[in-house]
């Protein structure tokens, strides 16, 4: 199945509110990339006065910038922090998307497996109904006790309730794949995986990237902590347009209206607790390297856990086949003794319906090894 086809599978509700987020995620990173860049102030007052025993009034236009040009490092480290926020918070959304692509595909699993577990079961139906006559009869002409005709009764109950908890249980498979998706379920192929090399597996994880950029995000938050209690540089400046006061204003007054002020400043913060925000800085960084090498150790462990349930789900389907090949040589000689009087078409239709479903037992298992894989695939970078 194609990439788009994939990403298709999930509602138009869903696919907007993962762009959307996206989207956000893009705007609050390059806001975070600039927010260094101080606002230009633009202000306008009007003052009135009645010291002089009239009323003077006196206009002022302001255009000011305080901008630092050194941080000790901080304003380069901040830049490269928003761009390791956004790339984590970009691979975040993009595991939500894969997970939820995940949980609609192993419904679509579980979905043909159950249709499967009910084939198996009107086969069993049947027979346990076959079951039920040769019990009747055996009975009714003496050879055997009402126990066994009981039990074969009640073995169809119980067959016939596991049918109906089967069928609640599609269509609440159904109501669930509703609510990721648009499409109808029956609609779409699955996927066919096969088994994925450990080194693409381990090299090409989502979750490893967006941790490393975790990672990469604490080290410079903890560069701009540091920074903020080093010495800070800025320039300023201003430009001013302002009325002069009437009372000292002539003709030959060197007062100007505009004129521009400008220099810079040099600050240093002193906080009673700068050691203690540098600290925890510093082991934020630390903590978000632990959690990466823990994510190491799980994915690592989670592709043995993986391998190993395939192993047993490989012997489980040998066991099948192995089970099949019996049960056709028990249906040929069957056959071949119903010809000549020895065995019923009673037994002949056990044989066979028990045929199919060691046949289906191995689609089953079959279908388990695609969800098996599925949980391999679903997070590697070049795989959806």
């Amino acid at each position: 199945m194609a990439e788009s086809e994939l990403s298709n599978i999930l509602s138009t509700d869903k696919s907007q509110l993962l762009e959307y987020q996206q989207r956000q995620n893009s705007i609050k990173s390059r806001e975070l990339e600039n927010s260094w860049i101080n606002p230009i102030v633009l202000q306008y007052s009007k003052n009135y006065s009645t010291q002089f025993g009239k009323t003077l009034n006196t206009g002022q236009f302001v255009v000011s910038v305080d901008q630092p040009i050194f941080k000790s490092g901080g304003i380069w480290s901040a830049i490269k922090y928003a761009k390791a926020l956004r790339d984590a918070n970009s691979l975040d959304i993009e595991l939500q998307r894969r997970k939820l692509i995940s949980q609609a595909l192993t419904i679509l699993y579980n979905l043909k497996k159950s249709k499967l577990k009910l084939e198996k079961l009107e086969l069993t139906l049947l027979n346990d109904e076959i079951d039920i006559a040769i019990q009747k009869e055996s009975y009714e002409n003496g050879l055997t006790n009402r126990t066994l005709y009981d039990q074969a009764l009640l073995k169809r109950n119980r067959d016939s309730i596991s049918k109906l908890e089967l069928k609640l249980t599609i269509t609440k498979l159904e109501n669930d794949f509703s609510l990721l998706s648009d499409r109808d379920p029956y609609s779409i192929e699955l996927p066919t995986f096969s088994m994925i090399d450990k080194n693409r597996y381990l090299h090409n994880q989502l979750e490893l990237q967006r941790d490393s950029f975790r990672v990469e995000e604490k080290r410079n938050n903890k560069k701009m902590t540091l920074s903020k209690y080093l010495p800070e540089v800025s320039i300023t400046g201003r430009y001013i347009n302002e009325d002069l006061n009437p009372l000292f204003a002539s003709p030959n007054s060197k007062i100007k209206e505009q004129y521009f002020t400008y220099g810079f400043k040099v600050t240093l913060p002193l906080s009673i607790n700068s050691f203690r925000d540098i600290q925890n800085s510093k082991i934020e960084y630390l903590n978000a390297q632990v959690e990466l090498n823990e994510k190491r150790k799980i994915i690592a462990n989670r592709y043995k856990l993986i391998k190993k349930r395939l192993e047993i789900i490989d012997e489980k389907i040998a066991l099948s086949e192995d089970d099949a090949i019996h049960y056709k040589s028990m249906l040929n000689t069957t056959q071949e003794m119903q010809s000549v009087g020895d065995k019923t078409s009673f037994d002949t239709d056990i044989v066979s319906n028990s045929l199919k479903i060691r046949e289906l037992d191995q689609q089953i298992y079959r279908v388990d090894t695609q969800i098996e894989l599925l949980g391999l695939y679903i997070n590697i970078a070049d795989a959806l």
